[in-house]
């Protein structure tokens, strides 16, 4: 592997060289993920030790958080209380648990023999010491309905929840609600907690270089896997470089030259090469696909008529297939993703039907025409705008949406795209109901309440940043309510699939494509894998090869 200082060069005469990314409609039957990637059976002896390079996207500002991205970096220095194991949920830093009749406490009991990486012992006070940091860090906290952990003894705890949540397991799983050391918590500085927060996983910081990676190394003291691991005792290789390359064709350039070991995301016209010359691994995250969401408090898509033309004026199918050429799936549910849980398929809905999307504008009123083609009613264009946060869309999801700016225009509707920088986007740029008509974007999310999530009007009291639809119904909101407390698993489902049904049919949000996490992986690199809760790599059990 190449020098850690000699890396961003080396990915830059890559890029120079590397083919430009072009969009060329193609027919697409969508990759089936891999469990992991190939062990050793396949080829060479492991070799211990060595330093694992992997190209990501995204540098979150800090590498615990409530963003997706945080909890890719978050997964390799925390442990969790339990692990998500293909639908199952496996103990980990907890043995065993119980649930209280009512559903809203859960008493877990914990391991005796794990310890932090600056020596603090994990019990049932450092549980306690950890809940407001999550509280205060994880801006969407109360949407997992925790209130809080009680101690019982040194190593019991028990979790109370406001409502009952049969997902809690998941979300405790999920990446997010690992554990910091209580003495870290206490003492150091803010920039350490954001920069090198002090976990008992198998990797810790040694250092954070902005604007280009983080170096891992192994905690050889680590003997706490979870049972769905490959192995126990420390991680295999001796270093994790993690760089941060946002642009995809470098990533891919990086990878072919041996440069980087792992790639997050290749450029989707390479991703059948990918398929060839490497291992890959794909993974459909959970919660809410990259989505249009339309402002319903006001603007043009008040009008129920309005919103499902869009929705027809757009062949979502078609330009799926021609962009993500199979890194994707198309995915119709604007609710939930396909590999949440009570998921509803509505992908045959709202079909491509330029006839269907002009006779429901004719009915809303806008029957005029300006000499642009643009339609008109009451002396306004009908015009919406479609902020965009450039760190939640790529490339390939701008292109999707110019394709659809070109696709709503033969109707007669003018979308202004706008792109966001990634400090615009979660500074609050274009967020308030008078600044766009239209979001895009996903949420990742392990439950059916993500409907709780994107559709209520309030979070802690004030308006939900989460709802980017404005939807405000009391009535819709007490019914998603009813179906997560409901106790009887078909007729929670049942619930679910109504509210579902009921969104879609109001095109309050239509989806587009599967928020997809694919990597692609040298030969030479075995027992790489990803979670089946959200999707996260597991660099613990991956180790090199001769051969």
């Amino acid at each position: 592997m190449a020098k850690p200082d000699t890396m961003n060069k080396s990915f830059k005469e890559i890029a120079q060289a590397s083919l430009a990314l072009t969009v060329t409609a193609l027919s697409v039957a969508f990759a089936t993920p891999g469990a992991f990637a190939a062990d050793a059976g396949d080829a060479g002896q492991r070799i211990n030790g060595g330093t694992i390079t992997y190209v990501h996207e995204q540098e979150p500002p800090c590498l615990w958080g409530g963003w997706v991205q945080q909890a890719y970096l978050s997964r390799q220095v925390f442990d969790y209380l339990v692990s998500y194991d293909n639908g199952k949920i496996r103990p980990w830093l907890a043995t065993d648990w119980s649930e209280s009749p009512d559903r809203k406490t859960i008493t877990f009991h914990l391991r005796k023999d794990v310890v932090f990486t600056d020596g603090d012992k994990f019990n049932a006070d450092a549980v306690l010491a950890n809940y407001p940091v999550w509280v205060k860090g994880i801006g969407w906290h109360s949407f997992t309905y925790m209130t809080g952990f009680t101690k019982l003894d040194a190593y019991t705890v028990a979790l109370h929840l406001s409502e009952p949540n049969p997902e809690i397991y998941n979300v405790l799983a999920n990446g997010h609600y690992g554990f910091q050391s209580p003495d870290s918590i206490a003492h150091n500085t803010p920039e350490q907690k954001c920069l090198a927060p002090v976990g008992t996983g198998p990797w810790k910081v040694q250092k954070w270089t902005r604007g280009e990676g983080i170096t891992f190394l192994r905690n050889d003291k680590y003997d706490w896997a979870p049972p769905n691991a490959h192995h126990n005792g420390p991680a295999y290789a001796a270093q994790l470089d993690w760089k941060f390359v946002p642009d995809a064709t470098t990533r891919w350039g990086a990878l072919l030259s041996g440069e980087a070991d792992v790639a997050y995301q290749p450029p989707s016209v390479q991703w059948k090469n990918a398929q060839r010359q490497f291992q890959t691994l794909s993974f459909v995250a959970t919660g809410r696909p990259q989505a249009l969401s339309f402002n319903v408090a006001r603007g043009p898509f008040t009008d129920q008529r309005v919103r499902q033309a869009f929705v027809y004026a757009i062949d979502r199918k078609r330009i799926v297939a021609a962009v993500f050429k199979g890194t994707a799936p198309y995915e119709g549910n604007g609710s939930l993703s396909r590999s949440t849980p009570l998921y509803l398929n509505v992908d045959d809905d709202y079909p491509y039907d330029v006839a269907k999307a002009n006779t429901l504008l004719d009915a809303a009123g806008w029957t005029g025409r300006d000499a642009q083609g643009y339609r008109t009613k009451d002396g306004k264009i009908l015009d919406a705008r479609l902020p965009f946060n450039q760190a939640i869309i790529d490339p390939e999801g701008a292109v999707a949406l110019q394709v659809i700016q070109d696709q709503v225009k033969a109707v007669g509707i003018k979308l202004d795209v706008i792109p966001l920088t990634q400090t615009q986007g979660f500074a609050g740029a274009d967020s308030q109901p008078a600044d766009k008509e239209i979001s895009f974007g996903y949420w990742v999310w392990p439950s059916p309440n993500i409907l709780d999530i994107v559709y209520n009007d309030k979070l802690n009291g004030f308006p939900n940043g989460n709802n980017l639809s404005f939807f405000s119904n009391a009535k819709i909101e007490a019914q998603i309510m009813d179906a997560q407390r409901e106790p009887d698993p078909k007729l929670r489902f049942q619930k679910f699939a109504v509210l579902q049904k009921w969104f879609d049919d109001q095109a309050i949000a239509v989806g587009v494509y599967d928020f997809t996490y694919n990597v692609a992986i040298s030969k030479k690199l075995k027992g790489l894998w990803q979670d089946k809760g959200n999707g996260l790599l597991n660099f613990y059990d991956a180790y090199f090869v001769k051969g």
